[in-house]
């Protein structure tokens, strides 16, 4: 049906003369079935020209629809009614004929209502969908916007914290500032990402690589170590993926700073691939490992980590690896 009303819309925008060649050519259609079975059809039916008139109304317009009705009149007066011409000497053909013409005016008027309908909806589902279009293309911009704002915001703030940072005198006193202007900068990734794609939620490997790329520069250097991520192609709501970057930096910059002194060589692997219904996020070196079993998750940085694992819905596990430190987060993935 939906394919029958494509093709009128389209065969009701022809030229008016296709329109009526049409027409033409349907009731001529009817004339030749009703001939092929004149044995098995009553004289006088003019049942065949009905259906003709009614898709000529639909699929070429109302002029078209009245021009099959006369037409068909014509043809059904000249070849199927005794006589010759287009004289009608029996009342009872005569009576038929005027019937025929009757209803098919009203199955014309009927048809070009109906027509009327379909194209005022047909409109006003265009015009829906343009209204739509317009709708998610202004949230995609202020989205963007809004995400260019904060990202701008936060890049201020975390520009403010470095400078206090600098001001201060000592390692330990500048450590808490810089530590918190890190994951400022971490949240303004994710908010640069939104800005750039204009969507809700934000793919990860993108977001992870630019952060430890960011890192290697940061904090790696010439230094042996070697900073490795395998990230499934996935996208996360931009809460989750600001957890779970935060994540990626806490155990990151901690890697970096403790795991590897002395010039020490080694390799630090961030991988974040699904398992069924989860996504799974891990993040180990080959390092020295923590001083002791005791030790490990008393400092604020692991301490976040197993909050914000807790805000994704798994749990955080920080543990001794074949060498080093291993952290494995596991929690519910996003449907596919």
């Amino acid at each position: 049906m939906h394919e029958l009303l494509a093709l009128a819309a389209r065969s009701r925008a022809l030229p008016i003369w296709a329109r009526f060649l049409g027409a033409t050519g349907l009731c001529l259609g009817a004339l030749a079935l009703h001939i092929s079975l004149r044995e098995k059809l009553p004289p006088g039916q003019l049942l065949l020209f009905v259906p003709a008139v009614m898709f000529s109304a639909l699929l070429f317009g109302g002029e078209a629809g009245g021009w099959s009705a006369a037409f068909g009149a014509a043809l059904a007066a000249y070849f199927l009614f005794p006589g010759e011409g287009f004289a009608v000497s029996d009342p009872a053909e005569a009576l038929a004929l005027v019937l025929f013409i009757g209803v098919a005016l009203a199955i014309v008027f009927v048809m070009q209502e109906l027509a009327g309908v379909i194209d005022r909806r047909g409109g006003e589902t265009a015009a829906a969908h343009a209204l739509a279009t317009k709708t998610e293309r202004l949230r995609k911009l202020y989205l963007q916007e809004m995400a260019h704002r904060t990202k701008n915001d936060l890049q201020f703030v975390c520009s403010m914290l470095q400078m206090e940072a600098r001001a201060l005198e000592g390692d330990d006193a500048r450590a808490p500032l810089l530590a918190a202007a890190s994951r400022v900068a971490v949240v303004s990734r994710v908010y640069a990402l939104l800005q750039h794609d204009g969507a809700r939620a934000v793919w990860m490997r993108p977001l992870i690589d630019d952060l430890c790329a960011n890192l290697r520069l940061a904090m790696i250097g010439v230094r042996p170590i070697a900073l490795r991520t395998e990230v499934a192609d996935c996208a996360l709501e931009m809460d989750d993926a600001r957890s779970v970057a935060l994540i990626v930096n806490e155990l990151v910059v901690n890697a970096l700073k403790h795991a590897f002194p002395d010039e020490r060589a080694g390799t630090v692997k961030v991988r974040l691939t699904r398992d069924g219904e989860n996504l799974v996020l891990t993040v180990e070196d080959d390092g020295v490992g923590p001083a002791s079993t005791e030790a490990m998750g008393l400092g604020y940085g692991h301490k976040l980590v197993r909050s914000l694992g807790q805000q994704l819905g798994g749990a955080a596990i920080i543990e001794p690896g074949a060498k080093g430190l291993r952290c494995e987060l596991r929690f519910p993935a996003p449907p596919e």
